[in-house]
């Protein structure tokens, strides 16, 4: 604290990485953007995260559209009578859309990826669905692998409210 002068060493530290680091866009990428709705430009977590709720966004309207297609999710038990399908079979209609309306983009979806070994007998930690984009890396030289995990969790499970914190940050984001 006596030393007033080392927060704005510090910021100026951080604005020239961001300057050393960031990488531009080529005039044709930032043409494409421009001419398509769809293209986005992903460096990061956060862009990718948006892209995926878009993707969302667009099977949310599916699901509630002018055709809906909301009954694919149930199975019918006798005449009238539905029950949602499972967590399995709903996380595989995700990631069917999101394979669908991203694969162009060169973002790969994923199902029941391993994320840690299990010990012994003892499974190991999957995840519902992995997204994965590469986007070039901060020295212009390489490329970074950038994820989403999405866990799906049906309204009747029994940690709805707990699951994210519990299950996805405790155990599948631990490390």
């Amino acid at each position: 604290p006596e030393l007033d002068w080392l927060k704005w060493t510090i910021a100026e530290a951080r604005a020239l990485a961001l300057q050393r680091d960031w990488v531009a866009p080529s005039p044709k990428e930032i043409l494409q953007l421009g001419t398509s709705d769809r293209l986005r430009l992903v460096q990061s977590g956060i862009q990718l995260l948006d892209v995926v709720i878009e993707s969302l966004k667009r099977l949310e309207e599916k699901l509630q559209g002018e055709t809906p297609a909301a009954i694919d999710l149930w199975n019918e038990h006798g005449k009238g009578v539905y029950r949602p399908k499972d967590e399995h079979r709903f996380s595989d209609y995700v990631k069917r859309q999101l394979e669908a309306d991203l694969k162009e983009r060169g973002i790969i979806v994923n199902r029941e990826v391993e994320i840690r070994r299990g010990t012994g007998a003892s499974e190991g930690e999957r995840t519902d669905i992995r997204v994965d984009a590469v986007a070039i890396g901060d020295s212009g030289a390489g490329y970074d692998s950038i994820t989403v995990i999405i866990e799906v969790k049906g309204c009747w499970h029994p940690e709805l409210n707990r699951a994210m914190e519990t299950q996805l940050v405790n155990r599948y984001l631990k490390d």
